[in-house]
């Protein structure tokens, strides 16, 4: 074998190395791509960018049972007039802006789901009462605001129910369930309102939004300024 066919087959096999390696870095990219897109559709709602029910059930099996669960269970007051008005792509769009109002504060122990057409959930982990009390106000503050939706001027409100247990040993649905009872107790008491479960019967933990009261207590809570629904799908 002469010196040149040795170079032309050593040149050969380098470059067909190239290729093998080049093909399995190639297929172990779309083999990623592919999980992740599999994981967000899983666990992703398409409209929102929030989790959806499927990632909360998931949420709930990895919780700590010894942290303490606040779950503020949020529906729309008058979305479902809007969308039969305006029809499915706007009320889409308006889902996705009230989301915002949620993904704005997320972090490592608040997540946001979206459970139903109009109905969404906060959970917060290792809560403080009065934050939870507090954030909600500062929601129904956001979400009142005035949209301008492809030059439709819309408004909705909002009716918080909140659940708060020391443990996550309750079952989901149970806690569920407190917070869907105290969410038709603000809206029988007017909407745009929270009411607590635990002293619903009290009648002192139902309270409409107050700026004055936002403003003062809302220093400490963390905000974010730019919203990214990939930022949702952090590890639980």
């Amino acid at each position: 074998m002469t010196p040149l066919s040795i170079f032309l087959t050593a040149l050969f096999l380098i470059g067909l190395t190239l290729a093998l390696w080049i093909y399995t870095l190639i297929f172990l990219r779309s083999v990623m791509m592919g999980r992740n897109l599999l994981r967000k559709l899983a666990y992703q709602d398409p409209v929102t960018g929030l989790f959806n029910r499927n990632a909360l059930e998931l949420f709930w099996k990895r919780s700590n049972s010894k942290e303490s669960i606040a779950i503020m269970y949020l529906d729309l007051d008058g979305f479902k007039t809007i969308n039969d008005t305006y029809g499915h792509q706007i009320g889409d769009k308006l889902l996705r802006r009230v989301s915002d109002h949620l993904l704005q504060v997320t972090n490592s122990n608040q997540k946001a789901f979206r459970i139903g057409g109009d109905e969404f959930l906060l959970i917060m982990k290792d809560y403080d009462a009065d934050q939870v009390k507090v954030l909600a106000e500062l929601l129904l503050q956001k979400i009142s605001a005035p949209y301008n939706i492809q030059g439709i001027k819309l408004q909705v409100t909002g009716s918080i129910g909140i659940s708060m247990h020391p443990s996550s040993k309750e079952p989901l649905s149970s806690l569920l369930k407190e917070a869907d009872i105290a969410m038709y107790q603000a809206k029988q008491m007017g909407r745009n309102c929270y009411a607590v479960y635990q002293k619903i019967k009290q009648g002192s933990n139902v309270r409409s939004y107050s700026n004055a009261r936002v403003k003062k207590l809302a220093a400490g809570i963390r905000k974010k300024t730019k919203v990214q629904s990939i930022q949702q799908m952090a590890t639980f």
